[in-house]
């Protein structure tokens, strides 16, 4: 059986939502995350199941779905990584126009409600309470709690609700094909460079970095990361994947995220010219930075010098 969230904010994530895979806020500290793990470890543990069907599947949602996510959500770095694509979402979810049809009662409270914030964390407790409760219906509420999650990233990008429930539909992430069709964006679409022979390290990663590439010309950058993620679980020694994520990044302004791609870029191929030129625009950012910050600065006093004899002078 495969656990997949299939709605909400997994639709735009690879069919999954780490958050509400635990039942937590998108904004959850590492000891809440921790807290609500340690809640769900003791739920799922086999003595607690009487049958052994129960025992074989609490087990594996608790190995297939609990704990990868909080593998991710406990380490400090890939936490990062991943508030860094939601963050994307975030803007992506008004430039394409993309609106969450509320489907369910607490959803739509939080779809219109005043109090975005209260109304959310308010409609998860209430869903997260009953979670792990019935087996059976752990991946049903787990998308219901991914649908409130993509509704708060909507409201909290700027999105705000109408006099009555909008019919439009979200519309599903692009097909993975050779011929892949996107989500046209507002923005005007740039012509695309034409790709250039992969080596033979990315062959198996070639249609990725292609879609990726087009999506990141058309300003599509969600879906440009998760390709160019799923490329590096193929081959992590893609060095034309790490530098075009380490692009993407920069171009949404995550130069720390940026970094980390263009070096492992150059470590992989010393002359990655993506990598080379990435590393580059970042240090005229930050000597511009450092410039400004300077110019800022009040001057400092100058020091009133001091001869030999005005020290020691006669009396």
């Amino acid at each position: 059986m495969p656990f997949e969230i299939n709605h909400g904010l997994g639709r735009f994530n690879s069919k999954r939502d780490l958050h509400a895979a635990l039942g937590i806020p998108l904004s959850a500290a590492p000891a809440e995350i921790r807290k609500r793990y340690l809640k769900i470890a003791k739920t799922l543990h086999p003595d607690s199941r009487d049958e052994e069907s129960g025992k074989k599947m609490a087990s594996d949602l608790l190995s297939k779905f609990v704990n990868p996510a909080y593998e991710v959500l406990s380490q400090e770095k890939e936490r990062e990584e991943y508030q860094v694509i939601l963050r994307l979402l975030e803007k992506q979810l008004l430039t394409a126009n993309i609106v969450p049809t509320p489907t369910f009662d607490l959803a739509r409270e939080v779809f219109n409600a005043e109090n975005v914030e209260e109304a959310y964390h308010k409609a998860l407790n209430t869903l997260a309470q009953d979670q792990y409760k019935d087996l059976n219906n752990v991946l049903k509420i787990s998308e219901q709690i991914s649908e409130l999650n993509l509704i708060y990233l909507w409201r909290s990008a700027g999105g705000r609700p109408t006099a009555t429930t909008p019919t439009v539909s979200i519309p599903a992430p692009p097909a993975k094909s050779d011929e892949t069709q996107v989500r046209a964006t507002p923005a005007a679409v740039t012509g695309m460079t034409p790709p250039q022979e992969a080596p033979k390290t990315d062959q198996f990663t070639e249609q990725y970095f292609r879609r990726a590439e087009e999506l990141f010309n058309k300003g599509i950058y969600l879906e440009a990361i998760k390709e160019l993620k799923d490329a590096l679980k193929i081959d992590p020694r893609s060095a034309r994947c790490n530098a075009l994520l380490g692009k993407v990044y920069l171009q949404q302004g995550s130069l720390s995220m940026a970094k980390i791609h263009f070096n492992q870029a150059l470590k992989l191929n010393p002359q990655e010219v993506m990598a080379i030129q990435g590393l580059e625009a970042i240090s005229k950012r930050e000597r511009k930075a450092q410039q400004q910050q300077k110019n800022t600065e009040p001057p400092k006093p100058e020091k009133k010098k001091s001869s030999f004899f005005g020290l020691f002078g006669k009396k």
